[in-house]
């Protein structure tokens, strides 16, 4: 009887061994049909496409990155307006506001901690010419300030996002303007 139960370890040790390979075997298949194509739009086995999750992976487009917009209050400083702007990784955009000649918007916008290139920038109304003015162009991951408008037109930031992952900004304004949005 004693020799039987030595024989159950070394079938237990193969069927052991089978399940760790087909396991392996299985994972790789998920990474390579499943999280590829969602995650980093790698696609080899074309299952990905067929079940539609390389859109998953398909950098957001100008026109759907995310701005939100936040509460305003007494609680928030009296500030006019509040915006999350999400700028994607290795992406930029620009957010802008239209004001008249001598009007004044101060300001201040903060990233969730990213060091973001910046140029804060007016153009003015109707010029074809494709002139603007910078007013600050640095890289920093905060700003704040009050700007008197030179000219009528859209003023705002263009921020560039260089790293690999989302960058969240957070932008408070208040004073004579037009929310324009993202440009």
């Amino acid at each position: 009887m004693l020799m039987n139960e030595t024989n159950i370890p070394v079938q237990s040790l193969q069927a052991l061994i089978i399940s760790i390979v087909s396991a392996a075997c299985l994972a790789f298949f998920v990474l390579i049909a499943f999280v590829g194509p969602a995650e980093y739009a790698i696609d080899p086995t074309g299952l990905g496409k067929a079940l539609g999750l390389t859109v998953l992976a398909k950098p957001v487009a100008q026109s759907e990155k995310a701005v939100l917009a936040c509460p305003t209050g007494n609680a928030l400083l009296d500030w006019q307006d509040i915006v999350m702007i999400t700028i994607p990784a290795a992406s930029e955009l620009e957010y802008k506001f239209y004001l008249d000649q001598q009007a004044e918007m101060a300001y201040a916008w903060a990233s969730d901690g990213a060091q973001l290139y910046f140029d804060f920038h007016g153009e003015p109304a109707g010029n074809k010419t494709g002139y603007f003015k910078s007013y600050q162009e640095t890289t920093a991951n905060k700003a704040e300030g009050l700007l008197v408008a030179p000219f009528t037109g859209t003023h705002g930031w263009y921020w560039q996002n260089a790293s690999s992952k989302p960058v969240t900004v957070t932008l408070k304004t208040k004073g004579q303007y037009r929310i324009k949005g993202l440009i």
